[in-house]
């Protein structure tokens, strides 16, 4: 209400200065023109002044000099453009007579001006007579003229400033008026307003709590169930997961039941917020026991989401200036598994939730088990994967892609991104399949090894055999910092191959944990001597700091497409993308943005000086044979290719 009111005031104060303002600013516009006309006014007598002056000096002097006459007719010129402008004011004005005589009296001037013209001013004394008498009358005429104009201006003035104070007046009064009773509704709105409002707080109040936990806010028992049962009766996909608190009853007797009340809201904060970013909701069932219900049964996207919430609650707590662990065990079960048995119910799926979640307290606690028979086809797959992977590459199964840096000015190729593909199974494997597997078996490092071999091999020979100088970039795993056995396979690769050292690139994803930074800094140390380049590979999707990138020693910065998809519009992520470049610009970082897929980003980038770019819109990874030729064939507009200096 005060806001309301408050918006009626400052409109009623604007409105007073604004009506005071425009009589200023009328007044101000009719001096303006006044001053104009009367400007104009005694100009022109000024000119026929000038005339009669000539003229005297002639008769003086005996004779009209050429220069003499030209003077004369410019200012008999002047009097005619005087003549004009004065006829208009008097057709405009409402004193006609008093115009009409001093327009006349101009155009005397100018007859007798024009006869003497004419004659070639033969009787210059009679010239110089007949001027003085009509400059004396146009004189006196004019300036009769110009004072009628002035009190006639005024006049108007003064009608048109009264006319638009009163209609101020009229403004003000109407707005006060409104003002007031606007004031007097919204205080009998208000009156009813918060009436309602504590009726609503208290209906809310109980709804809420006969279907939410007091504690942590969550759906209890009752709305979980009648949420879950609702959508098992319309045929729904839904996977259960029921969780438990390790060691629940020693946190409440070891820090106390508030302590563990804390405990329990922390662990319901977390839960509600995995089961949004799934579309599902989290409940609490009683004690220390929560369920999530998610509208999916897609196992891989729920083992991730247990994997995440795992560790959400993995570091210990600070409550009250007490570091409290919280350890959870999590069952969960889908209602495809439920149907295969009898039907999926709320009792069924309930009961193998439960069970797997024995499972997972059994098997050690702190931890998820999945009650679906397709865990066993996982697992086999899994193996065979584990068992294939050091086949693939003495059995040549891995196959090296190059996708483009592009320069962005140019549109042309300066090197390629080196990225593993397996053939398994006549099947082309992409590396988010198996990479992980390899990460935790230590195949990792022959993989990059075999990838760095044969990129930089590839690269070296086109190079050689075209005279170009394209660049390679390999990613590396965070395993190979942990022996400076890298160092041994760079220089070996480089020497093999005869890669210019400076065209080789060695990636480090952002999200990589390096643990013995005095390690990774010795064997950076050693790349760098070596003459190849560092890089932070999918900046944006960690949590790099300041002193992280410092530590690394990098050349080149890659922004991850995760902070590019949304910069063709203003927002946000656009200025979040300007700060990252600002960083890497600060650090004297070379930055290359990936991910770029449409015209409009390349055009932002442009717009933020970017140089180097990489993304689907100026190419795919493809066989390395094919991705060079297409390099070499990139239409641009520079050179087809970066060429070796000569």
């Amino acid at each position: 209400m005060a806001s309301v009111l408050g918006v009626l005031l400052i409109t009623y104060a604007g409105a007073a200065m604004y009506g005071h303002s425009m009589v200023e600013k009328l007044e101000q516009t009719h001096a303006v023109f006044r001053d104009a006309q009367l400007r104009n006014g005694y100009v022109a007598m000024s000119d026929v002044q000038r005339l009669v002056t000539i003229a005297q000096s002639a008769r003086n002097r005996g004779e009209m000099t050429e220069a003499d006459q030209q003077d004369f007719i410019g200012a008999a010129d002047i009097i005619f453009v005087r003549v004009d402008h004065f006829s208009g004011l008097v057709q405009e004005g409402s004193n006609q007579t008093l115009g009409a005589l001093s327009v006349a009296a101009l155009r005397e001037v100018l007859d007798i001006a024009d006869r003497a013209t004419a004659d070639g001013f033969a009787d210059l004394p009679g010239l110089a007579s007949d001027l003085l008498v009509a400059a004396e009358d146009t004189r006196s005429k004019l300036v009769l003229f110009l004072d009628e104009m002035r009190r006639q201006s005024d006049d108007v003035l003064a009608m048109q400033s009264t006319a638009l104070r009163q209609q101020q007046r009229n403004v003000l009064i109407t707005l006060a008026g409104l003002t007031l009773l606007s004031w007097l509704t919204l205080m009998l709105l208000r009156r009813e307003v918060l009436g309602r409002q504590a009726r609503d707080v208290a209906e809310r109040k109980v709804a809420f709590l006969a279907y939410n936990d007091a504690l942590t806010g969550l759906p209890n028992r009752t709305q979980y169930k009648e949420r879950l049962e609702r959508s098992l009766a319309e045929g729904q996909d839904v996977a259960l997961l029921l969780a438990d608190l390790d060691e629940f009853k020693s946190i409440n007797d070891t820090f106390g039941h508030g302590t563990g009340d804390a405990v329990l809201r922390f662990v319901a904060q977390k839960l509600a917020a995995f089961a949004r970013r799934h579309s599902g909701f989290a409940a609490r069932l009683g004690g220390d026991e929560f369920a999530l219900v998610v509208p999916t049964t897609d196992l891989a996207g729920l083992i991730h989401l247990c994997e995440g919430i795992l560790r959400s609650t993995a570091k210990p707590v600070d409550i009250d200036g007490e570091a409290v662990g919280v350890g959870i065990s999590i069952g969960l079960a889908t209602t495809e598994l439920a149907r295969d048995t009898d039907g999926a119910t709320i009792d069924l799926l309930s009961r193998i939730a439960d069970f797997a979640l024995y499972e997972a307290k059994s098997a050690g606690r702190n931890r998820f088990a999945v009650y679906d028979s397709a865990l066993e086809v996982r697992f086999l797959e899994r193996r065979a994967m584990v068992e294939d992977l050091p086949n693939a590459v003495s059995n040549r199964e891995l196959s090296v892609y190059l996708q483009p840096k592009v320069d962005l000015a140019t549109a042309t190729p300066t090197g390629f991104e080196a990225l593993v593909r397996w053939q398994r199974a006549g099947r082309l494997t992409p590396p988010d399949e198996f990479v992980q597997v390899a990460e935790e078996t230590g195949m990792i490092q022959r993989i990059d090894r075999y990838v760095l071999d044969e990129a930089t091999r590839a690269v070296a020979q086109w190079n050689m055999l075209h005279e170009t100088a394209y660049a390679v970039s390999v990613n590396l795993s965070g395993l190979h910092f942990t022996s400076s056995r890298l160092v041994d396979w760079v220089r070996e690769a480089l020497e093999v191959s005869g890669l210019r050292a400076d065209l080789l690139t060695l990636e480090i994803t952002e999200t990589v944990q390096l643990r013995d930074w005095k390690l990774t800094g010795q064997i950076l140390a050693q790349l760098r001597a070596l003459g190849v380049r560092i890089s932070i590979d999918d900046f944006g999707t960690g949590y790099s700091s300041l002193a992280y990138l410092r530590a690394i020693m990098a050349d080149e910065l890659k922004i991850d497409r995760s902070l590019v998809t949304q910069i063709d519009a203003p927002g946000q992520a656009r200025m979040l993308f300007a700060s990252v470049l600002d960083i890497a610009r600060t650090m004297e970082l070379d930055v290359v943005v990936e991910g770029v897929e449409t015209a409009d980003q390349v055009a932002v980038l442009t717009s933020f000086g970017v140089k180097t770019v990489q993304g689907f819109y100026f190419g795919r990874p493809a066989p390395m044979a094919q991705a060079l030729r297409q390099a070499m064939e990139t239409p641009a507009t520079g050179d087809t290719a970066p060429r070796i200096a000569s």
